[in-house]
């Protein structure tokens, strides 16, 4: 290839976009230091996910935000086939290192073995902690 050749194909691709997509919007970056994203990978048997799914949102999650150590939560069902099951994504976000410390050691034991004794190898759990360094989001059209 040629630099010409090279200079002509991103001036046509430039020239495309230009004509067919419309212009790009405002990204709000946070970056907010000291928060964690505390993510719990879930294998859930397909008989039990229902009831699962029901025990998390209305007893389990409950829960963990009594601990006043987290700003928000979100589940996910991770794509993809698992044989047997669901996977699942569960994501809450601490406020800082110090409140998912304060979580991890008054709280989680006992959540964890709660979560154990009632569905047992029916829906697995693995654990990852992150620290969230920055994030951001597309800003509202109408916002200018």
């Amino acid at each position: 290839m040629t630099l010409s050749w090279l200079r002509f194909q991103n001036s046509n691709i430039q020239e495309k976009s230009r004509q067919t997509t419309k212009p790009l919007r405002q990204i709000s970056i946070n970056r907010r230091s000291n928060r964690v994203l505390y993510n719990v990978t879930i294998s859930v048997d397909s008989l039990k996910y229902e009831e699962w799914l029901l025990f998390m949102r209305e007893e389990h999650i409950p829960k963990i935000f009594s601990s006043l150590c987290f700003e928000s939560y979100r589940i996910c069902k991770i794509l993809g086939e698992e044989a047997g099951g669901t996977a699942v994504a569960v994501q809450y976000v601490a406020y800082s290192t110090e409140s998912f410390e304060k979580y991890n050691t008054e709280f989680a034991p006992r959540l964890q073995a709660e979560h154990q004794e009632r569905f047992g190898t029916s829906a697995a759990a693995y654990r990852t902690t992150l620290e969230i360094i920055e994030e951001g989001h597309l800003v509202d059209d109408s916002v200018e």
